[in-house]
């Protein structure tokens, strides 16, 4: 019998978070500083609510920076 992995539905962003981004220039630059990106290039994927922000590192500076939990930063399935 073959082994099997459990394939995990991506998650979504929540629209707040975006929003969070774009309002809150701190929370730019500590996720350019962590991901190695300019702070236009966050600013960028926040204004298209790209899935670039699901970047472990960004995730981490969101949190670290806002407090939220994943509960708050991730849309429910």
């Amino acid at each position: 019998m073959k082994n099997q992995t459990n394939i995990l539905k991506p998650r979504k962003i929540k629209g707040e978070v975006f929003r969070k981004i774009l309002d809150d220039y701190n929370l730019r630059k500590k996720i350019a500083d962590e991901t190695g990106n300019r702070e236009t290039a966050v600013s960028n994927w926040a204004y298209r609510e790209s899935d670039k922000v699901l970047n472990y590192f960004a995730v981490k500076a969101i949190k670290k920076h806002t407090g939220w939990t994943d509960k708050q930063i991730f849309q429910s399935q």
